[in-house]
């Protein structure tokens, strides 16, 4: 497991910087960006603009401007695992089946702990290496996405009151850690709700009859010495800040407090969505006492972003609800409405 621990809290490889040479068809050019699949993965595609670049294009009056090549990030997963059972029970045969502790002997990691969100956030990592992780199919919502972001037509599902999904429940900061020996909970406050998550440590998954998708999805673990262990399955189709994913999402993430941060890592497998299973590590600063956000302050969505678009009062004082066929009717059971409005704008 030493081995493990080292990959661990190494840094994350930082590939070259340089800027490829633009061509005359490009995402801003093109009339048609689904015929340019063979474009897809190539950085000058998207004028070398990493993925927060593309997204603040109109805000930053910059559209379709040379981007900064930047890109640091190698996100194939460092592990020879095919899928998160494989990688999971690996860990735990290391492990010994896990250590199991007592109050007195679980690690210190009170506090509230900051961080960045890696390639999760988009930052420092180009459009093109994302699409290169990704299936055919993928590729396509997500270079759509791109080309939405890049004209200022974003969809964020907190705007609309709906959860933030898996992913953003996993780079949320800041983030505490609340410990016993049956239970983990990890929990976060965003500016338009409260993300918990439960982590059970001395149990199973749920039987299959039980099983059914949830927005964090349903984790177990164990403790390998003073690191923690999780695996997550049932995770609802969704997307986060940059990616999206399937219902077949289930992930391995590992956490151990060395010195003063928390350092973490997550490898992510999605035979529908992911091209290979994909990886990200991040380090957790702890919160200074004197930060402003060093108190947690229960949030909802509604406080700034209004209530249900499908309930309000008729004419008649009365709490009513739209259905289909009214203009302003919101399709709760669509799985991917982003979608719906990226077409519309195109």
């Amino acid at each position: 497991m030493k081995q493990v621990q080292t990959i661990l809290i190494a840094l994350p490889v930082l590939a070259a910087t340089a800027l490829v040479p633009v061509q005359a068809q490009t995402l801003y050019t093109t009339e048609d960006y689904r015929q340019d699949a063979e474009l897809w993965t190539d950085p000058a595609y998207y004028r070398n603009n990493t993925v927060r670049q593309t997204r603040d294009m109109i805000e930053h009056e910059r559209y379709a401007e040379e981007g900064s090549g930047v890109d640091l990030f190698e996100l194939q997963s460092p592990y020879p695992y095919t899928n998160s059972e494989e990688h999971y029970q690996a860990w735990l045969t290391d492990a010994n089946g896990g250590t199991m502790h007592t109050l007195e002997t679980l690690p210190d990691w009170n506090g509230r702990w900051d961080g960045d969100e890696a390639w999760l956030g988009g930052d420092d990592i180009q459009v093109s290496t994302i699409v290169a992780a990704l299936t055919p199919q993928y590729q396509e919502y997500f270079v759509q996405q791109v080309k939405a972001e890049s004209e200022g037509r974003h969809f964020w599902p907190a705007s609309f009151c709906l959860p933030r999904g898996f992913i953003e429940s996993v780079v949320s900061n800041p983030k505490e850690f609340v410990l016993r020996p049956e239970r983990a909970w990890i929990v976060g406050d965003t500016y338009t709700e409260n993300l918990v998550r439960w982590i059970y440590t001395d149990e199973e998954h749920a039987s299959e009859d039980f099983q059914f998708s949830q927005w964090h999805g349903e984790s177990i673990g164990f403790w390998d010495g003073d690191a923690l262990v999780i695996h997550t399955n049932q995770i609802r189709a969704w997307k986060g800040p940059v990616i999206e994913w399937s219902d077949e999402l289930t992930t391995v993430e590992r956490y151990e407090r060395v010195g003063d941060a928390m350092v973490g890592e997550i490898t992510f497998y999605d035979p529908i969505a992911f091209a290979m299973p994909i990886h990200v590590r991040f380090s957790h600063p702890p919160l200074p006492a004197d930060h402003p956000t060093t108190r947690a302050i229960y949030n909802s969505c509604t406080d700034s972003n209004g209530p249900s678009a499908n309930v309000f009062i008729n004419d008649d004082g009365l709490l009513d609800q739209r259905g289909p066929g009214d203009p302003l009717y919101w399709d709760s059971t669509d799985p991917r409405p982003w979608g719906a409005y990226y077409s519309r704008g195109e």
